[in-house]
């Protein structure tokens, strides 16, 4: 039993994912945080907001794949 848990741990995909979910929930947290304050603190906010999360879309596939090599995934 502890060889198939430390198997499924080893894997690759595995730890792929687990990286991949521990980077988009603190990314998502920020993103989440700095929309809000475009929204409140503009009278335009909500087009600096749309601006901002297309950009951030762009911005976190590249940091996500600079990442990846620097984990040997």
């Amino acid at each position: 039993m502890i060889e198939k848990i430390k198997k499924i741990i080893d894997h690759k995909l595995f730890r792929t994912f687990i990286l991949f979910s521990i980077f988009w929930a603190i990314y998502g947290a920020i993103v989440l945080i700095f929309s809000f304050y475009l929204t409140t603190s503009y009278e335009n906010g909500l087009m600096f907001t749309i601006l901002f999360l297309i950009l951030s879309i762009v911005l976190s596939r590249f940091v996500f794949k600079r990442i990846k090599p620097k984990f040997n995934l």
